[in-house]
């Protein structure tokens, strides 16, 4: 080979070995990345999954305090909740920054719940099913008690 000619295939497998190590360096930032927003993910939905089982009698939302939870996400920033209410519903949010750690931006991570409740009206509507429940069974027992006394007794005492 002539030496004019070494120099170029000399440059190209250099760039050629260069570019592979910028690819590769590239392919593992993406999948860092990745990692990250799965464990931004998972993290969300362990607090929803928390959050969702905290309600009062009524099904209403006992909200935490604050407006960031105890965790941070994989970015190293703390997660937020916020609660929103409307007619019998009530949902709320837990929420990862994301990589850029700005708010309501499309790489946020955001886990959702919603429950219906009966907040103002639940409590008159659970003590009237409540005293329904003890009133039927009041009056189950003692169809009982008479049916049995009916069977062994050959039926009522006969007015005197």
């Amino acid at each position: 080979m002539k030496p004019s000619h070494v120099v170029p295939v000399v440059l190209l497998t250099l760039a050629g070995i260069a570019g592979l190590g910028i690819f590769q360096r590239e392919r593992e930032q993406r999948r860092a990345v990745e990692e990250s927003v799965q464990a931004a993910r998972s993290l969300c939905e362990q607090w929803a999954d928390r959050l969702d089982k905290q309600t009062t009698e009524t099904g209403v939302y006992v909200r935490w305090e604050g407006e960031t939870l105890p965790d941070g996400d994989p970015w190293g920033r703390p997660l937020r909740v916020s609660y929103s209410q409307g007619g019998v519903a009530e949902a709320f949010e837990v929420r990862s920054l994301g990589p850029d750690g700005q708010s309501h931006t499309p790489d946020d991570i955001v886990t959702s719940r919603m429950a219906m409740n009966l907040k103002g009206i639940g409590t008159g509507i659970k003590q009237g099913a409540e005293e329904t429940a003890r009133n039927t069974a009041k009056g189950a027992v003692q169809g009982l008690v008479d049916g049995t006394r009916e069977a062994l007794g050959g039926g009522k005492k006969k007015p005197q």
